[in-house]
């Protein structure tokens, strides 16, 4: 999960997005770690509230393709057995960051 603010400038905003460095569950576990409700980033001033959570990787693509060259050892049904389980791998892995997603960007202060 990337936790990212919409770039402004002035009061407009450019569409561009900003990654932050720092890991947190909810924005209030963010805002004990910035230390305020608010930053400052290239001189603008940006609130918690407008910090928001996105997938970092697609995790079930990943699985399925080191799964499948994994399994080149055991032949081509390891390589189809390694794409199965590094698939459903994955998957898991993305259906735990979606929900770490919607945690996040549904928290409040």
């Amino acid at each position: 999960m990337k936790l990212f603010i919409e770039e402004k400038n002035g009061v407009n905003k450019t569409g561009k997005l900003i990654y932050l460095d720092k890991i947190a569950s909810t924005r209030r576990e963010l805002q004990a770690l910035v230390g305020s409700k608010e930053f400052t980033v290239n001189q603008n001033k940006y609130f918690i509230s407008q910090v928001k959570a996105m997938k970092s990787s697609d995790n079930t693509a990943l699985g399925m393709a080191v799964g499948g060259v994994l399994g080149l050892l055991g032949g081509p049904a390891g390589v189809a057995a390694g794409g199965v389980i590094g698939g459903l791998l994955g998957k898991d892995s993305d259906i735990k960051e979606v929900a770490r997603i919607k945690k996040f960007n549904g928290s409040k202060l």
